[in-house]
Order: C-alpha cells, then sequence, then structure tokens
C-alpha cells in the first residue's frame, strides 16, 4: 500500500522533470541554431574585408527619407542592444542565403532584402499604434511639431553610442541600459526644455545629472509613460490623482497621500516663476484670488524657503567673509605697529 502511494507522487514529479528538461533542452537548442545562423552572416559583415559594400542606400519606410546606412556589425556593441545576443536571428528581418540563387551568392554575396526592414510591420505595431494614436502625437500635429518617429526615440538615441552613428539604427538599446535611459532625458528635454531644467533641480535629476542612470532612478519616461504619455491633469495619466501613489510607490514602499505632495518639478530657479508672484502681490486689490491661489501652490512655499535659504547663506558667508577681512587688516596694523616699536627702541 505505501508502495503504490509513493508511485503516485512520483509520477507526477518526474513527468514534470522530464517536460521541464524537454523545454530547457529545445531552448537551449533553439539559442544554440540561431548563435550559428547569425555566425554565417557575421563571417562576412563583421568582416570589411570579406564584403564588397560596406554601406547603402535605403528609403526609410516610415518617413520616406533617403539615408545611408552601414551593411558592417560592430559585435561588441551589437550585442548589448535589444537585439544583439542569441535573442533574435538575423534572418527573422533580413533575406537569408537560402532565398538567394546560386549566381546571385557568386556575383552580390546574396539577394538584397525581400522587403525593406520595418519595425513597425515586422514586429512593434502595438506600442507604435499606441504611441502615433496618443494624445501627445496629437497635440504635436495641432500645434505644427514634428512628430518624433520611432528612431528619434529608439534608434535615435543609439546613434551616440555607435561607432557608426546614424549609419548603424540597428543598435536599438535594451530599455533598462542606463545610456539609453540618460539619452531619452536628452531627447524629452530637446523639447520639454523648462521641465528638463525643473528636473534637474529635483533630486531624481540631480543624480541623472551626475551620470547614474540605472533603473533605481527615474527618468522622464518612468514616470510619464513611454508610449501613452499624458498631462498630468489626465485621469489615466501615470502622475494624475488616481495614479501617482501607485507611480511613486513602484519605487518607494511607503508612498502615501502626504508623500506625494513632493514638489516634482521645482521652479526655485525660474525667474517667471518669480515674476509671476511678483505680478499677484502687486494686482491684489484688483485680483486677491489670484494671490490666494498662487500663495496655496506649493511652488510658492518651496520658493519661500529656497530665497530665504539662499538669504541666510549669503548673509552669514558675508558676515564670515567680513569678519575675516577685518581680523586681517586688525593682524596687519598689530604688525606694523610691533614692527614701529621695535624700530624705536634700537634707537
Amino acid at each position: 500500500m505505501k508502495l503504490k502511494q509513493l508511485l503516485r507522487f512520483i509520477r507526477p514529479g518526474c513527468f514534470f522533470f522530464i517536460a521541464l528538461v524537454s523545454v530547457i533542452g529545445l531552448c537551449s537548442r533553439a539559442a544554440v541554431l540561431i548563435a550559428a545562423e547569425n555566425e554565417t552572416c557575421y563571417g562576412c559583415h563583421a568582416d570589411p574585408e570579406k564584403i564588397e559594400k560596406t554601406e547603402k542606400a535605403r528609403i526609410d519606410p516610415v518617413t520616406g527619407e533617403i539615408e545611408v546606412v552601414s551593411l558592417m556589425i560592430d559585435r561588441e556593441v551589437f550585442d548589448k542592444t535589444a537585439h544583439g545576443g542569441t535573442d533574435f536571428s538575423c534572418t527573422d528581418c533580413h533575406a537569408s542565403l537560402e532565398e538567394a540563387e546560386d549566381d546571385d551568392i557568386a556575383e552580390n554575396g546574396h539577394k538584397p532584402n525581400l522587403t525593406p526592414v520595418d519595425c513597425i510591420t515586422f514586429c512593434h505595431d502595438d506600442p507604435a499604434a499606441e504611441y502615433y494614436e496618443s494624445k501627445h502625437v496629437k497635440l504635436m500635429k495641432e500645434n505644427d511639431k514634428d512628430v518624433p518617429t520611432c528612431k528619434h526615440c529608439h534608434g535615435g538615441v543609439t546613434y551616440h553610442f555607435s561607432i557608426y552613428g546614424e549609419k548603424a539604427p540597428m543598435n536599438v538599446l535594451r530599455e533598462t541600459d542606463p545610456l539609453h535611459r540618460k539619452l531619452t532625458i536628452d531627447t524629452c528635454g530637446s523639447c520639454h526644455e523648462e521641465h528638463l531644467a525643473s528636473y534637474r533641480n529635483n533630486a531624481h535629476g540631480q543624480v541623472t545629472a551626475l551620470g547614474h542612470t540605472a533603473t533605481d532612478v527615474p527618468v522622464c519616461f518612468d514616470c510619464h509613460g513611454k508610449h501613452t504619455i499624458l498631462n498630468s491633469s489626465e485621469p489615466e495619466s501615470m502622475v494624475g490623482q488616481d495614479n501617482i501613489i501607485k507611480t511613486c510607490g513602484s519605487c518607494h514602499a511607503n508612498a502615501n497621500a502626504s508623500f506625494v505632495k513632493h514638489v516634482e518639478h521645482p521652479q526655485i530657479k525660474n525667474l517667471n516663476y518669480y515674476k509671476t508672484l511678483l505680478a499677484a502681490a502687486k494686482n491684489y486689490r484688483k485680483d486677491p484670488e489670484a494671490l490666494k491661489k498662487v500663495v496655496k501652490n506649493p511652488q510658492t512655499i518651496l520658493c519661500i524657503v529656497f530665497v530665504a535659504y539662499i538669504g541666510i547663506l549669503a548673509l552669514t558667508f558675508t558676515k564670515f567673509g567680513l569678519h575675516s577681512l577685518l581680523g586681517w587688516f586688525a593682524t596687519v596694523r598689530d604688525e606694523f605697529r610691533r614692527k614701529g616699536h621695535s624700530d624705536e627702541e634700537q634707537h
């Protein structure tokens, strides 16, 4: 009886173990096959001496722009990217040698791409639709702003990373890569200059300005979203009233209603904000509600504290400097007096 019970217990475990080993084996085999297939491509495209043309002209399938791209692959760079390593095969996007005739291979290496490499059509249609249908893009169009394409934020930022510059848009860094996170701050800041400046006044922005852009410090898209970017007044916004505690709580476990009163974009160094305060105070009799509204704004309290802090520092160092200067003059005076007495004693 005990033996039968033991067998009943062991059999499901054995089946699970065999299934697990099989899955691992298949995944490992697939990775080996992909690596072997990619090595065939690297044999030419990573060695400029084995390829006749190192560049080619192409038409961007999204913008229609004519661009020159590199046919060379920097293995060290490409392995760090989202498409590098053994996760993808080159022929997932490009034509394979099997699709080329023997004469084509002998004459041209292999047949050109069967179709242009279009990331949206191939794989990323959902995030692309989410982005192009967003209110962020709609607002840009309404204000006659150039709408950034996928390449501007993904391929575009990696241009700074690749030794081939703009000719290697395939070198798309992973979302968590510190360099990608750093460059997205610059990309967002190229349009939102005022918000970038106020972000740099925040603890988050000060840390990223020092070069630390790992996932433990939020950059723009961590708080505002990646493809669906909404104004904080929108209910669905990640930093809207309904979601801000959850957004902050993803990093700060103790985030609550009091915690999120923190000022994310302090205006302490924005002269225009101080002009607004002075204008509201000047027109108090005409429009008292405007002054009340400004005074209740946490930004105002923060600015007053900042000015008071700078004032205290300036007063302290001024007095300290004046005290030190007077002390130095007193020392010089005493030295001259002492020297005068010594001369009189010699006479």
